[in-house]
């Protein structure tokens, strides 16, 4: 086999191995989205909360 044979091979293994990619609309924003996610959600465990002791 010739070098150029197996550099495609071994692309072609290093892609295989790299797992499920993440959908290009997800990529830049989904840790932006997970941290109001976390926000919204403790805020209203807060609301909850004060609403209890009342």
């Amino acid at each position: 086999m010739d070098l150029k044979t197996l550099n495609r091979i071994d692309k072609l293994r290093r892609l295989k191995s790299r797992g499920p990619k993440t959908p290009k609309w997800l990529k830049p924003y989904h840790l932006l989205f997970f941290a109001f996610l976390t926000i919204f959600i403790f805020g209203a465990i807060i609301k909850m909360l004060e609403h209890n002791y009342q």
